[in-house]
């Protein structure tokens, strides 16, 4: 059985430290050392066993990381429709300091916040309608484009996983990569579309601010029906090279400037959790290539 520590991390042997000789020959010196070399044996083979047996690399930490996107809270006073007063709620923590949030089928802009409210309200954005809300009712984060013609790079605000893959200290759209290798990155997203027609999102990949080649796909959101928005799930994946220091972001763009990433509130009918807008992941998968 292979050792490990409390972590479960396997231990690698280390190097005994072996008696010196003496000048002359004696049989307790050459048991005494013979016993060591046989405990460091026994440990070199305990730690090879993972390596070689079925166990399914159990023992073995790759880099990875894992993260998403998912600022929710709840209104602490009702709204009227045509309201443009801070906005009381719960907790404003996992939220960007400027932006857009989702209550009921309305999207409402914000530019800055305090711990417990949205301030420099615009109502009913995105093709959207103000409409009165009532206390205690879910808020979520919404991701937008600020028009047609630009892209946003996506912030991510929670760790699900981190080993030597990590959200940026001072930019929380980077995730930054500690050990070099090839990678795979994968995401998904939820997007809403609340207007008439049907648009197309693009997503691509960016390395150290750089657009990566060939990264970039378009898929077609539907437009609302009735007054329920226009639903889709998005995600694909890229194995891409990284040298350690490096970065990589996660941008989108919508053709007619109008769709948005969107965390679900927690659900009654159907009953579900709290529905992250973006969910991103690297995986390592081998050393550089020579």
């Amino acid at each position: 059985m292979a050792t490990e520590n409390k972590t479960g991390a396997l231990l690698a042997p280390k190097a005994p430290n072996l008696p010196i000789a003496p000048s002359e020959y004696e049989a307790r010196f050459h048991e005494q050392f013979t016993n060591i070399l046989r405990l460091y044996f026994n440990q070199i083979d305990n730690f090879c066993q993972p390596f070689s047996s079925n166990t399914g690399g159990a023992f073995l930490r790759f880099p990875n990381g894992a993260f998403h996107q998912d600022g929710a809270t709840t209104l602490t006073a009702g709204i009227a429709n045509n309201s443009t007063t801070p906005i009381p709620v719960a907790s404003t923590a996992l939220f960007a300091t400027s932006g857009h949030i989702l209550i009921g089928d309305e999207l409402i802009a914000y530019t800055g916040k305090t711990s417990t409210t949205f301030t420099g309200i615009t109502r009913g954005v995105y093709g959207t309608t103000n409409v009165a809300h009532s206390g205690g009712d879910a808020v979520t984060e919404a991701l937008g484009v600020a028009s047609s013609s630009t892209a946003k790079a996506v912030p991510f605000d929670t760790t699900d996983a981190a080993n030597q893959v990590f959200i940026n200290t001072t930019d929380d759209t980077k995730i930054d990569i500690a050990v070099s290798g090839y990678y795979n990155i994968q995401f998904s997203a939820q997007l809403l579309n609340f207007t008439t027609s049907d648009d197309n999102v693009t997503f691509w990949y960016r390395h150290n601010t750089s657009d990566i080649a060939y990264s970039a796909g378009v898929a077609t959101v539907p437009s609302k029906h009735g007054s329920t928005a226009g639903a889709s799930i998005v995600s694909w994946n890229l194995v891409y090279p990284f040298t350690a220091g490096d970065n990589f972001q996660l941008y989108f763009a919508s053709e007619s400037g109008n769709t948005v990433c969107a965390t679900y509130p927690a659900g009654v009918a159907p009953v579900h959790p709290v529905s992250p807008s973006v969910i991103l992941t690297a995986t390592f998968v081998s050393a550089l290539y020579p």
